[in-house]
């Protein structure tokens, strides 16, 4: 597969200096707006292919004028596509969505390892949330410790993200499962957010979805945008075979919650499989090579990464990263994120790279080097 052109940008605004954290921490999106190469926003750069974009592109006039299709044919649609029962199924405008519908207007108390994906800490009502932290340098999660603070405490639900974000380490499958199982024989529930399986180098027969039939509390997230690259058009949904709160969530949401385009590339993509294994095979791949890369930065602490980004805590002789992300925008046009809006210690000391294509990735590592060098450190 070729690579993907270049994206051409419809602004190329000036690059001042501290514009790159103000973008990063106030404005998380929107970034096709800038002359600027994204490694922030964890995008499949390998998909969709051109023929699905040209099918969009010549159903526009239709798509733009009608209303989408009910929410029950939607659910029809993702289930087709992933093999469930459609009255499993939950559709939303983005899995962000769900987040703050299951969460927020349900009022549940959920215990979230952190540091994590902040709608989760965010969603949760004022005293019904526990962090769990996740210890460095490696940032794994004990499930049995964290099965434990759950079930000493009067938590709903206990969070895991898997691959996580911003770490990229997954959780074994067994061990997930036994979290489930010890949660469930105490009335609570597991929500698991899975949107970075298919980069796992198992892709999905890491997925704990074939169990959501025999464990009633185990709910399932899922972003579509990240694995079928189209972020923008916001499509997630949560699995459970709790059909009461797959129902009450349904009742939060807004009618015509997704838009037509969603709805017609949700459509397609049964006939495209064997094009998103190819994408997922090399996004693994450029992934892979983006963390050689900043593993062979003399003292750069790296985690092996699981999903398609990397996490890693800057040499000590490095500037912070706030500094870095300014001056790698102004000096090279490259956008990155540090850790600072995250609960974690010493956020400003993490990156989270997200893979682009490979020279994209040396781009960025030299880049790094650079800056480094250029703020007086040593390389």
């Amino acid at each position: 597969m070729s690579n993907p052109p270049a994206f051409q940008w419809l602004f190329k605004p000036p690059v001042e200096q501290g514009q790159g954290s103000l973008l990063v921490n106030n404005f998380p999106g929107g970034y096709w707006k800038y002359g600027l190469v994204d490694h922030v926003l964890l995008v499949n750069l390998y998909f969709p292919p051109e023929s699905l974009v040209q099918e969009l592109s010549a159903r526009l006039p239709d798509l733009l004028s009608c209303y989408p299709s009910p929410h029950w044919q939607l659910a029809e649609q993702t289930g087709q596509l992933i093999g469930q029962d459609p009255d499993r199924l939950v559709i939303g405008n983005g899995v962000t969505e769900l987040i703050s519908t299951l969460i927020g207007r349900l009022g549940l108390s959920v215990a979230v390892p952190t540091p994590s994906f902040n709608p989760y800490e965010q969603a949760a009502q004022p005293g019904h949330l526990l962090r769990f932290e996740l210890p460095p340098p490696h940032f794994e999660l004990d499930t049995e410790a964290f099965a434990q603070e759950v079930l000493d405490s009067s938590i709903d639900a206990a969070v895991v993200i898997s691959p996580n974000n911003p770490t990229s380490r997954a959780v074994p499958r067994g061990d997930l499962l036994r979290l489930a199982e010890r949660l469930a024989e105490h009335d609570r529930l597991l929500i698991l957010d899975e949107s970075f399986v298919e980069f796992m180098p198992e892709g999905r027969a890491a997925s704990l979805e074939p169990e959501v039939g025999r464990l009633k509390n185990l709910i399932i997230f899922k972003s579509l945008g990240k694995i079928y690259g189209v972020c923008g058009l916001r499509l997630g949904y949560m699995l459970s075979s709790n059909l009461d709160l797959v129902n009450q969530v349904r009742e939060g949401l807004a009618a015509w919650n997704v838009n037509t385009f969603g709805e017609y590339f949700l459509s397609r993509l049964p006939e495209f499989a064997e094009a998103a294994e190819r994408s997922w095979r090399l996004v693994r791949r450029d992934r892979g090579q983006l963390f050689d890369c900043l593993k062979a930065i003399p003292d750069m602490q790296v985690l092996a990464p699981h999903a398609n980004f990397v996490f890693c805590r800057l040499p000590s002789h490095w500037p912070d990263g706030p500094e870095l992300v300014d001056r790698l925008l102004k000096a090279q046009s490259i956008l990155i994120r540090h850790n600072g809006g995250k609960t974690i210690r010493e956020g400003v000391r993490y990156l989270r790279i997200a893979a682009r294509l490979i020279e994209e990735n040396e781009r960025l590592v030299a880049g790094l080097q650079e800056v480094a060098e250029a703020s007086g450190t040593r390389s």
